[in-house]
């Protein structure tokens, strides 16, 4: 309690106090500065890149636009967590170490804990690292019909980790980025559907493809079909 009126205790404080603002505050301040500046600029970058990937998927005619742009926005919003996420971290182990905090036993304590994670999350790591190069590279997309490891089905959701199918029979099928071994995507850019239609040994062929043939051109011109023809 003598301390709290103690003059000479606030002054050594005030003096301490002045001495390391004069002595640190100038180099905490520009990192502050430079932490601010770093943000804008990964932030400034990472839009650029948005609209630099989204003005090359306009000129393809190839291309689904919005299914393009979700996907440019999904990853470029990746890319930018993680930029941020370690400059956070370097910001805030530089200020620990400016108030004189001896940060290395936190950095050899979060090793020690990155490392056990790491252990215990492999199967997570790999089908998150799995969805995005899947999504990156464009392997298949929601809404597509596709083959996952030998079970086909329309591609309903399709995140990070799982991607959801369900089957011609109205089965709804969860796999696991990291354990897709094969993937076959029936309607990539176009897709054809192929018919095994049996016709009688006494029926004349010719007869039979002119039936076939008149009928796919009366769904051509069909309101309701010619659009999806």
């Amino acid at each position: 309690m003598e301390k709290l009126f103690d003059t000479e205790f606030w002054r050594s404080v005030l003096d301490s106090l002045q001495h390391w603002l004069i002595t640190e505050g100038p180099a905490l301040l520009i990192t502050i500065i430079l932490f601010i500046v770093a943000l804008r600029l990964v932030a400034f970058f990472t839009k650029k890149l948005e609209k630099t990937f989204r003005h090359r998927a306009e000129k393809s005619d190839k291309t689904d636009i919005e299914e393009a742009a979700k996907r440019i926005h999904t990853l470029i919003s990746i890319i930018q967590g993680l930029v941020s996420i370690v400059l956070w971290v370097v910001f805030i182990i530089i200020i620990l170490a400016k108030f004189g905090l001896n940060i290395a036993p936190i950095l050899a304590g979060a090793g020690i804990i990155g490392l056990a994670v790491g252990f215990g999350a492999q199967e997570l790591v790999r089908d998150y690292i799995t969805g995005f190069f899947m999504i990156l590279e464009n392997h298949i997309r929601t809404g597509d019909v596709a083959i996952l490891n030998n079970t086909g089905g329309l591609v309903e959701k399709m995140e990070f980790r799982t991607t959801t199918l369900r089957d011609f029979s109205g089965t709804v099928h969860v796999f696991q980025n990291g354990k897709i071994t094969t993937i076959s995507n029936m309607t990539k850019d176009w897709s054809a559907m192929v018919f095994d239609i049996g016709v009688a040994y006494k029926e004349d062929p010719q007869t039979v493809m002119d039936i076939m043939q008149e009928v796919g051109e009366e769904l051509r011109n069909d309101p309701e079909f010619k659009s999806k023809i």
